[in-house]
């Protein structure tokens, strides 16, 4: 009643049409059936090429947002390998006291090792815990009323990765420690 008095024509003004396949071919054939049946002057929009433009432009900013993350964990990496570095250097004479009550040298690569992967575990549990709130934010600030997940499976593979490549860090100068001997490392420093 209400588009009687604006002047909107009664007949139909638009068709709605559903693919069987979801290749090319079919896509054609479904605009060439809709232009048959309804005519050059009616307006089609293809949802399914609209679908593919959008998915095409997530894969970009996916591709984006992967390679900041591997240029995050690259910086992460080097840090903590640097950090260990230090560490060891500065902590010299407490690896040489170590050793000198008994500690083997590879008990003390490990121990170390597993000091460098904790350090990525760490950095991972605090970019979770920033990420969540600003992610909630981004999704308001942007309008939506999308749901933010937690997908825990990835996330727990991702901090996995990241202990290991941290712990993979400390490796090397965590076996430069084990190699000092404990008469060398306690006289250091003086």
């Amino acid at each position: 009643m209400d588009l009687d008095r604006l002047g909107v024509p009664a007949g139909p003004t638009g068709l709605l049409a559903d693919v069987a396949g979801d290749d090319d071919r079919a896509r054609t054939a479904a605009v060439r059936a809709l232009r048959a049946a309804g005519g050059q002057q009616v307006g089609i929009v293809v949802t399914a090429d609209d679908r593919d433009e959008l998915d095409g432009r997530l894969d970009a900013l996916l591709g984006v947002l992967l390679s900041l993350l591997g240029l995050t964990v690259v910086v992460a990496v080097v840090g903590v390998g640097t950090t260990t570095a230090l560490s060891v250097v500065e902590r010299t004479r407490e690896s040489g006291l170590l050793r000198a009550v008994g500690m083997s040298r590879r008990r003390l690569g490990a121990m170390l090792t597993v000091e460098a992967g904790l350090y990525g575990v760490l950095g991972a549990a605090l970019g979770l815990l920033l990420a969540w709130p600003y992610s909630w934010l981004t999704v308001a600030a942007l309008g939506q009323d999308a749901p933010v997940e937690f997908p825990a499976g990835q996330l727990a593979g991702v901090v996995l990765a990241l202990a290991v490549a941290t712990a993979l860090a400390g490796l090397l100068p965590a076996r430069r420690a084990a190699r000092v001997s404990p008469v060398v490392a306690l006289g250091a420093g003086d």
